[in-house]
């Protein structure tokens, strides 16, 4: 392989490593807001179960209080679940930019390798099988 090929290989190469770069950054933003929401998810469910066990002896005042609370919570709970499913799509498009960005960077530094490879080899260029 010539050296401007070469240099044009690797330019490219390091080109798609910085965009490469940007989606990683990008999914691991978005992977941040994924995790947060489903903690936030968990925690409010596990605070919704919790509502019904009571050491306290039954009182109207206390259901209501209680009923209350459920409501609430089930309100923060539907809204939670709803902003997760908000995310997603955003999360998984940005998974697969990662993914075809990280692709990209190990086939062009395969393919530079591989080319490199071919040209220190003398008298293989441009010979077929048989």
């Amino acid at each position: 392989m010539s050296r401007s090929g070469d240099d044009a290989l690797a330019g490219l190469e390091r080109i798609a490593g910085l965009k490469a770069d940007l989606e990683m950054r990008r999914l691991a933003a978005f992977r941040t807001h994924v995790e947060a929401a489903r903690h936030r998810i968990s925690r409010l469910q596990a605070e919704f179960a919790s509502l019904g066990r009571s050491d306290q002896p039954f009182s109207v005042a206390g259901a209501r209080l209680t009923n209350a609370l459920a409501g609430e919570c089930s309100r923060a709970l539907l809204a939670a679940e709803d902003e997760l499913a908000r995310m997603l799509p955003g999360y998984e498009a940005a998974r697969q930019a990662a993914l075809r960005e990280f692709g990209r960077v190990q086939a062009l530094r395969s393919l530079r390798r591989d080319l490199a490879t071919q040209s220190r080899r003398p008298g293989r260029a441009g010979q077929g099988d048989g």
